[in-house]
């Protein structure tokens, strides 16, 4: 980068791919979410357990499954499914629900704060995946568009993976941009073993869960 011209220059190992000129400074609205994240991290507290050695433990990475789409499609139920296959293989998996982080950490918000709300169930997340967990949950309490609170969550958690599944009422009509979508209630046991074997395809999860898994990790 060069600060005084604006110019960048995009290289390929030791070719140049590309470049060209910065204009304008363009902020979204996860800015300020992204700066927050930015300098937690920079400052955060580290024991001598890291991700890897949590990943070779567990026999999986941490990760988050969001789950969204209309309440009436069951998707709570598929959380709990998803948590209890999970745990029964042997992996340390937790259900998060939003509406407990209202009745406890967020008693002292009202619904006019809904990006508060959001940042705070984010918070929440990034702390259960730094102990190696697989974090699910739903969309359920969360009174924001679905791709604002998908999109925040990922920016907090960076760079965590977050795998979204998105249960609608039908498949009729444009649908979402997530990683797996069903048209519920549907056959619970199938969705479940769709989502663990797109977490497998993902590298998310090895076989078998309690064995030494081979991760890579770059620096």
């Amino acid at each position: 980068q060069f600060e005084t011209t604006g110019r960048f220059v995009l290289l390929d190992e030791y070719a140049v791919a590309g470049g060209g000129i910065s204009t304008e400074l363009v902020q979204d609205d996860h800015e300020d979410f992204r700066t927050e994240a930015r300098e937690r991290d920079s400052a955060w507290v580290k024991g001598d357990v890291g991700a890897e050695d949590r990943a070779q433990h567990y026999g999986h990475r941490a990760a988050v499954v969001l789950l969204t789409g209309p309440d009436v499609t069951a998707k709570g139920f598929l959380a709990r499914k998803l948590e209890t296959v999970l745990v029964a293989e042997g992996r340390h998996a937790y259900l998060l629900a939003p509406e407990n982080l209202q009745r406890g950490l967020d008693a002292d918000l009202v619904d006019t704060k809904p990006d508060e709300i959001i940042r705070r169930f984010g918070e929440v997340v990034r702390l259960l995946t730094d102990t190696g967990s697989l974090v699910i949950s739903t969309t359920n309490a969360l009174k924001e568009p679905m791709k604002h609170i998908v999109q925040t969550v990922q920016t907090l958690v960076n760079p965590i993976p977050v795998i979204t599944i998105h249960m609608a009422k039908d498949l009729q009509g444009p649908q979402p941009d997530t990683d797996l979508i069903f048209a519920g209630p549907e056959n619970f046991d199938d969705c479940t073993h769709q989502i663990i074997d797109l977490l497998k395809s993902r590298g998310i999860l090895t076989e078998p869960p309690r064995g030494r898994a081979d991760f890579q990790y770059s620096i």
